[in-house]
């Protein structure tokens, strides 16, 4: 799917009644909450959806996400859930529901991976933060808005992930899935997962620097398989853990 056919989101933070402040989520225009529920809401407080801990930021398997419940309770007037996943350089919403709409009528919603996760980084600008967290967010941005430096090794990006608890550490996640001829089966693949230090300094240029040394030479060799299949991994000729 082009560029132009992919949808927009942006994640507007609005003032609300007695101070206090609300997110109205907007898809090419179209706010989600006023479409999700029988009745108008507020929109959540930002920090629910926002900043290190989102719930947006699309993870190795689909996640449900609740983007937001009734003031009264869920039980009462409902909940509006989606669906979030990550699929080739994209991120969808869909598997949409709300336990008071019998047949809630939202489309699946894809955006360019890129435009996603930007809008994420700007509507969360000053919410709390770690280093590996900020570098990590930096380090999948270049590889999602660049994809061919991995493809040229015959490898595509799955994720990053970063942990308050490890705050100079990055793990990330790529598939190798090289051609192999004659193939009958479903093309073999092998999931990688590599480990990044992260030092202290400047978050742009060390991310530059991480996605140069994972890319400017075999990715593979700097990490350690992590998923696929013994039988993938006999046909691609390489070692299979012996810990999996």
């Amino acid at each position: 799917m082009d560029d132009a056919s992919n949808n927009r989101l942006e994640l507007r933070i609005e003032d609300a009644s007695e101070g206090r402040r609300e997110l109205r989520l907007l898809v090419d225009g179209r706010d989600l909450l006023d479409a999700g529920f029988a009745d108008g809401h507020l929109g959540p407080d930002p920090r629910s959806l926002l900043g290190p801990y989102s719930p947006l930021l699309p993870g190795p398997e689909p996640g449900e996400v609740r983007l937001h419940v009734a003031a009264c309770t869920e039980y009462c007037c409902g909940a509006l859930y989606v669906t979030v996943r990550q699929e080739s350089g994209a991120v969808v919403w869909d598997g949409w529901r709300n336990p008071d709409i019998k047949d809630l009528d939202l489309p699946a919603y894809r955006f360019d991976a890129a435009q996603y996760l930007a809008e994420l980084d700007r509507a969360g600008a000053g919410v709390e933060d770690w280093h590996a967290r900020g570098v990590g967010r930096l380090v999948q941005d270049q590889l999602v808005r660049r994809p061919e430096l991995l493809a040229a090794w015959e490898c595509e990006f799955d994720a990053v992930w970063t942990w308050p608890s490890g705050p100079d550490r990055i793990d990330l996640t790529f598939y190798w899935r090289p051609a192999v001829p004659d193939c009958l089966d479903d093309s073999p693949y092998l999931q990688f997962l590599v480990e990044l230090t992260v030092p202290a300094g400047d978050p742009v240029e060390l991310a530059a620097d991480l996605v140069d040394r994972l890319t400017s030479a075999d990715p593979c060799a700097q990490g350690r398989v992590c998923g696929g299949s013994p039988a993938y991994a006999e046909q691609l000729g390489h070692p299979w853990p012996e810990d999996m």
